[in-house]
C-alpha cells in the first residue's frame, strides 16, 4: 500500500507539471501528459515483477540520467537567460544578497517578480557560493546528481527499486523544470534527507560529539525552509514513541537544534534591529502563502503520522506524506479562494512545492523493498527454516543515537 502511494505521488507530481507547461505549447497537452503518466505506471508495473536491474543496466540508465542533467545544465546556462524566467527562486536569492552587500536589510528585497524573500537565513548562506559564481542551475541539479549516484551505487540495497527509480527520474518533467528555471527545492530537500539518513543509526551508538553535531545541523537546516519541521517531527517524535531514544536525550537534542535555529537569526537582529520585526520569513510566509492556522494543522498531522512510523523506511514515507498532504491542502485553499484558472494555470498556488515530498518518497522506495525482505527473513528464521541469506540491516533502524 505504501509503495503504491509513493509511486502514485511521483507520477502525480510529474503529471501536474507536464500538463501545466505542455498546455502552453500544445493543444494535446492532456493526451501527452496522460501518456507520460501511463508510461511511468507501466514501467513501475513491469519492473516490480522482474527480479532486478543488473548492475550494468543501472549504470547505463544512471549514466543517461547524468548526461540529461548535464545537457539541461548547458541548456540553462547558455540558452535560457535568467531574466527571461517567470520563476523567481534564483532572483529571490540574488536580490537578497544584492541588498545585503549594499548594507541594506535583505528581507526588504524584492525579486524580479516582486516577491519578498520567504526562505530563512541558512538557505541564503548555502546559496551564497552559487550567487557569487552565477551558477544557480548547478544548485538546482545538485540534488538530482546526488540521488542518481545513490541509485547507481545501490547503497540502499534495493536493486530492483533503484533501477525503477532511475527510470522514473529520467522521465520526470519536474526535474527538467527545476534545472531550467533554476529552482532548488529538490536539492535543499535532499540535504534534509541526507541529514535524517545520518540520524538513522543502525545498531551503532552515536558519539557525544556526533550527537551534538546532528542536533546543530538539524537546527541549521530547519533555518532554510520552515516546512522541514514536518519531517523532523515525524522522525524525532517517532523515536520517542518507539522508545528508540530516551525522552530526556531527545529534549537535549531538540534544545540544541532549536538553539542553532534561533542563532541563525541573531546577526539580522543585531545589525538591523527593529527592521527584522517589520519583515521576516515568518511574516512573509503567513501573509503571502497560507494563514498561520493551517501551519498548526500541518504540525498536528505530522505528530499523528509519527505514531505510525515504526521503522526507518516508514519515517521517510510518513515524512513525504505529511509534506504532500500539507501542500495539497495549501493548493485546495487557493483553489477555494481563487478558482481553478488562477490557482493552477495562473500559478496562485505554486505546484513546485509538491517537490518537497518527492525525495522522501524516493528514499522510502529505495529502502522499502529491503525492509520487506528483512522482515520476511526474520519470519522464516523464526519458523526454523535456514539457508536464506540477504541483507536486512537497513530494517534494523534505531534512533538519533
Amino acid at each position: 500500500m505504501k509503495v503504491g502511494i509513493s509511486v502514485f505521488v511521483l507520477i502525480f507530481v510529474n503529471f501536474i507539471f507536464a500538463y501545466k507547461y505542455i498546455s502552453r505549447y500544445s493543444d494535446f497537452a492532456m493526451y501527452i501528459s496522460l501518456a507520460i503518466a501511463m508510461s511511468q505506471y507501466l514501467l513501475y508495473r513491469f519492473f516490480r515483477k522482474r527480479a532486478s536491474f543488473s548492475g550494468r543496466a543501472r549504470m547505463f540508465v544512471g549514466g543517461v540520467l547524468l548526461v540529461v542533467i548535464l545537457c539541461l545544465l548547458v541548456l540553462a546556462e547558455m540558452k535560457i537567460p535568467l531574466d527571461s524566467l517567470h520563476v523567481d527562486r534564483w532572483s529571490v536569492i540574488s536580490s537578497f544578497w544584492d541588498e545585503f552587500f549594499k548594507g541594506h536589510y535583505p528581507y526588504f528585497a524584492k525579486s524580479n517578480a516582486g516577491n519578498y524573500p520567504g526562505p530563512m537565513p541558512v538557505y541564503f548562506l548555502i546559496s551564497l557560493p552559487f550567487y557569487l559564481t552565477g551558477s544557480f542551475s548547478l544548485l538546482s541539479s545538485l540534488g538530482y546528481v546526488i540521488f542518481a549516484y545513490q541509485l547507481m551505487s545501490g547503497r540502499a540495497n534495493a536493486v530492483r527499486n533503484n533501477g525503477l527509480l532511475l527510470l522514473l527520474l529520467l522521465t520526470s518533467l519536474f526535474m527538467v523544470w527545476e534545472i531550467v528555471t533554476r529552482s532548488n527545492i529538490f536539492t535543499f530537500t535532499v540535504l534534509v534527507v541526507l541529514l535524517l539518513d545520518r540520524c538513522l543509526k543502525v545498531n551503532k551508538p552515536e558519539s557525544k560529539a556526533g550527537f551534538y553535531w546532528l542536533a546543530v545541523l538539524s537546527g541549521l537546516l530547519l533555518s532554510t525552509r520552515s516546512v522541514y519541521i514536518l519531517p523532523f517531527i515525524v522522525f524525532f517524535l517517532s523515536d520517542i514513541v518507539n522508545r528508540q531514544i530516551a525522552f530526556v536525550k531527545m529534549l537535549r537534542f531538540g534544545f540544541l537544534a532549536f538553539s542553532a535555529f534561533v542563532v541563525s537569526f541573531v546577526p539580522l537582529v543585531i545589525v538591523w534591529g527593529g527592521k527584522f520585526f517589520e519583515m521576516n520569513p515568518f511574516i512573509i510566509q503567513s501573509s503571502f502563502l497560507i494563514p498561520t492556522g493551517y501551519a498548526v494543522l500541518f504540525i498536528c498531522m505530522a505528530v499523528a503520522f509519527s505514531f505510525f512510523a515504526k521503522k526507518g523506511a516508514d519515517k521517510y514515507f510518513y515524512s513525504g506524506l505529511s509534506l504532500f498532504v500539507s501542500i495539497l491542502i495549501y493548493a485546495f485553499y487557493h483553489l477555494a479562494h481563487s478558482g481553478f484558472e488562477a490557482t493552477y494555470p495562473g500559478s496562485k498556488a505554486d505546484i513546485s512545492y509538491f517537490i518537497f515530498s518527492v525525495p522522501f518518497f524516493i528514499k522510502f522506495l529505495m529502502m522499502g523493498e529491503s525492509v520487506e525482505s528483512a522482515e520476511a527473513v526474520k519470519l522464516v528464521e523464526s519458523a526454523g527454516i535456514g539457508g536464506i541469506g540477504g541483507s536486512g540491516e537497513i530494517g534494523k533502524t534505531g534512533g538519533v543515537v
